[in-house]
């Protein structure tokens, strides 16, 4: 069963808002710099291969260093690392907001995606330990709200940062912003966060580090510049080496265990089932992030609506996914596969209605259609998120949390790099040459019904997450005939 503190911490609730900033700007910043990427290019001449690894140097950072980060946080302190990220995050942020050229700008977007992934495992563990059970529901509800929020108000601020051109900086605002933001969440990090960490967990298991990185490699970096390079030779032979690596990382893992040691991760999380197929479940289900790319590509360049005028068409989605997700944290009647599978399903279906009402659409905007499937699409998100994150953590002991968070969170990553090459390549092939709104839409229409199938997998594996009844004894039939 998973711990809790004896004593319950009355600014726990002063605790949440101070993680969950932190965990808006990590998640606004993979999406921000989409929009800004004309006007980096511009102000920059960065080169179309500069501007890809823009988004690719952050992503690569962040999903490398999730495992190890969670485990940190394990041994030297959860609040320690939490603000060490958070540090690092914005003396990175101001670095980006300053950067001459755009190699200093990739190098300041790397230090950006490491620093998230120092600080982003934490949150999830401070709230597993800071929290009762019978909270947490209602905490990674918050969360699944902040993080869905993050995804579709990247775009719609970072559009309109740049459309204002506050004081004349133009695109580098959208990095600036973090800074004050990033000063004050520490200012309130260091008044009230409490410290936590593992009494297991004793030093960090470097060759875990070193296998467990290059496992991820060869999995994230290929998702991430396979299709821009045109899927060369390489990137299949990465996706093979990939499985010996991953078994021989396995083994490692195993053998520090039998000796005591202290493994990256905690290979005792898998024997749990709900952890096991949650994984799974939640790496299968964040593909769907998928669709928010797609849908800014067919808004911008498809009907050529300006990046203010983009992000603000994704405001209804936002809003119904917020207020979805706090609704699922007070839904405590329906057992979490169900609405597990009631989201994912309803979220499929949205998909679905998105790629009929936009398949061989013209210039027009199939503005009714698009903000219907937007309602469902909202809906099954914001009802999913949040509750796979409190099934697949309920039962993970406090002392586990960091290597736990770290696993789920890189299953999250790892899924939103899958569904962006599945349903982007979909996109882009079915796209061709074709520069029209109705071959935009047709290209969306495909590349959204891999997601809505993607999704209806989800729906059907989350009612796998059931717990199985415990077996009941065997009755004894001498005892029962002296009845």
């Amino acid at each position: 069963m998973t711990s809790t503190p004896t004593t319950l911490n009355p600014k726990r609730w002063l605790v949440l808002p101070v993680v969950l900033t932190a965990a808006f700007m990590a998640i606004v910043d993979v999406f921000i710099v989409n929009v800004a990427a004309p006007s980096i290019q511009t102000n920059l001449h960065a080169s179309a291969g500069e501007l890809q690894w823009l988004v690719a140097s952050y992503v690569l950072a962040y999903a490398l260093g999730l495992i190890t980060g969670g485990r940190l946080g394990d041994i030297y302190g959860r609040r320690r690392l939490f603000q060490i990220g958070l540090a690092g995050f914005t003396i990175a942020s101001a670095l980006c907001g300053a950067a001459p050229s755009p190699g200093a700008l990739l190098v300041a977007r790397f230090l950006q995606g490491s620093s998230a992934a120092l600080m982003f495992p934490q949150m999830l563990s401070v709230i597993q330990v800071e929290f009762p059970p019978e909270e947490r529901a209602r905490c990674f509800a918050f969360l699944g709200g902040v993080q869905g929020a993050g995804a579709i108000v990247g775009q719609i601020l970072g559009g309109g940062l740049i459309s204002l051109n506050v004081l004349g900086l133009d695109w580098r605002s959208v990095f600036l912003i973090n800074v004050p933001v990033g000063i004050g969440a520490l200012i309130a990090a260091n008044r009230l966060l409490p410290e936590s960490r593992s009494p297991n967990a004793r030093q960090l298991d470097l060759g875990g580090v070193a296998l467990g990185s290059l496992v991820l490699g060869l999995v994230v970096f290929p998702l991430v510049e396979g299709r821009e390079a045109g899927w060369p030779w390489w990137v299949p032979v990465a996706f093979a080496a990939a499985i010996p690596a991953a078994a021989l990382w396995f083994r490692y893992e195993r053998r520090v265990s039998a000796r005591g040691g202290s493994p990256l991760v905690e290979l005792s999380l898998f024997q749990e089932r709900s952890f096991r197929v949650g994984v799974g479940l939640v790496l299968l289900f964040w593909m769907v992030t998928s669709f928010f790319l797609l849908v800014g590509v067919y808004f911008q360049d498809g009907l050529g609506y300006g990046p203010m005028a983009a992000g603000l068409l994704f405001t209804p989605l936002a809003v119904i996914f917020v207020a979805a997700s706090l609704g699922s944290g007070r839904i405590t009647r329906v057992s979490h596969d169900r609405l597990l599978a009631l989201g994912a399903a309803i979220a499929s279906g949205g998909l679905a209605l998105a790629a009929f009402v936009v398949a061989g659409t013209g210039a027009a905007l199939p503005a009714a259609g698009l903000m219907l499937a937007f309602v469902f699409i909202g809906t099954g998100n914001g009802l999913f998120m949040p509750t796979a994150v409190t099934a697949v953590l309920k039962r993970i002991p406090s002392e586990n949390a960091g290597s736990a968070s770290g696993v789920l969170s890189t299953a999250q990553q790892v899924g939103n790099a899958l569904g962006v090459t599945i349903a982007g390549t979909a996109f882009f092939s079915e796209l061709g040459s074709q520069n029209t709104p109705a071959a935009y839409g047709d290209a969306l229409a495909v590349g959204t019904l891999v997601a809505a199938g993607v999704t209806l997998l989800a729906a059907v594996l989350a009612l796998r997450l059931r717990e199985r009844s415990a077996p009941q004894p065997a009755r004894n039939p001498q005892a029962a005939a002296l009845k």
